[in-house]
């Protein structure tokens, strides 16, 4: 798969804000990761971000944190964002096979970025059921004017750590 491939696979679904025109063959791969690991999962950045005081934020404010899948799990949200993700808990628990979900990420400062089916993967991963997501990931350049919800990851690990 190359990133014209994966532009038509998933492009028109990501919301996240993704500069096509500076990603092309010659600097970016595409690749397939499976994951089923629990902590694993929980380690995948979202394009949420929240606010000094854990309110959502913004990718565009110096002071908002991007959240982690575990961050974004253990967080309440906005009623309508936890509804939904409510929604998808309960339907992923009550599946009586292991939930496989496909998944368009990016790589950025050496992590993975969801950039769409946050909400699906949130609900997934609180449901308790046995997850296996494949990643197709754009590992390209590590710029946040390619994927601006990039900006603060690299802040973020390293308070993590």
């Amino acid at each position: 798969m190359d990133v014209s491939d994966f532009r038509t696979l998933f492009g028109d679904d990501i919301r996240a804000w993704l500069d096509w025109d500076a990603l092309d063959d010659e600097n970016t791969r595409v690749e397939d990761l499976v994951v089923s690991s629990r902590q694993e999962l929980g380690e995948l950045y979202t394009v949420w971000h929240v606010d000094p005081e854990g309110n959502p934020g913004e990718w565009s404010h110096p002071q908002h944190r991007p959240q982690t899948l575990a961050d974004a799990a253990a967080k309440q949200w906005p009623e309508d964002r936890q509804a939904k993700i409510e929604h998808l808990r309960q339907e992923f628990a009550e599946d009586s096979g292991p939930v496989q979900l496909t998944v368009p990420a990016y790589r950025a400062e050496g992590s993975l970025v969801v950039l769409d089916s946050n909400h699906r993967l949130v609900g997934a991963y609180l449901s308790g059921a046995d997850l296996r997501v494949l990643l197709v990931v754009l590992n390209g350049p590590s710029s946040s004017l390619i994927l601006p919800a990039t900006a603060q990851i690299g802040n973020h690990r390293a308070d993590r750590i």
